[in-house]
């Protein structure tokens, strides 16, 4: 038990690392590269560094299913990300951080709930809604099967009456 908020607590942290990262990097800007574009300027290897060191393990758990069980612990990756929003804010208020915050908070929202709708409890209920709605489906197609032959005999049964009437007794 104690195991899975350890990794919430981790979550946290490397989800703050994540957004200290982004912002620090919307901070430093772009510096031109010898071979065009855009490089790392004097001062941004600890942005860049936290950039892309920090979502690898935030993914990993997600990955792996480990929140199919109990979606409780992917908590810890929204506290985090607010904290990075909050750090992000801190560090400037221009376009490029009001960014970085809109999309950490928008993460942190959707973080948890796609790990609370996509545990096994879920996926199980959605099986079976799906099966009991392919066999009233398939009751459904079988009921209209059967009146429709009932009302060909019916049609026949009517017609061979007809016929049967307006031939004249020949018998007697």
């Amino acid at each position: 038990m104690h195991a899975k908020w350890v990794g919430a607590a981790l979550a946290a942290g490397l989800a703050l690392w994540f957004g200290w990262g982004l912002a620090g990097s919307v901070t430093v800007g772009c510096a031109p590269h010898p071979r065009g574009g855009c490089g790392v300027p004097e001062g941004g290897g600890k942005y860049f560094a936290a950039l892309m060191i920090a979502p690898v393990p935030l993914v990993v758990p997600f990955k792996a299913g480990f929140h199919r069980r109990d979606w409780r612990p992917a908590l810890g990756y929204s506290a985090g990300a607010v904290a990075g929003a909050v750090v992000a804010l801190a560090m400037g208020t221009s376009l490029g951080h009001w960014i970085v915050t809109l999309a950490l908070v928008s993460s942190a929202a959707l973080v948890p709930w796609c790990a609370r709708w996509n545990n096994d409890a879920v996926r199980e209920a959605r099986q079976r809604e799906r099966a009991q709605r392919q066999h009233e489906e398939r009751l459904a197609r079988a009921r209209a099967r059967r009146s429709g032959r009932r009302r060909e005999r019916r049609r026949r049964r009517r017609e061979l009456r007809q016929q049967q009437q307006q031939q004249p007794d020949s018998g007697r």
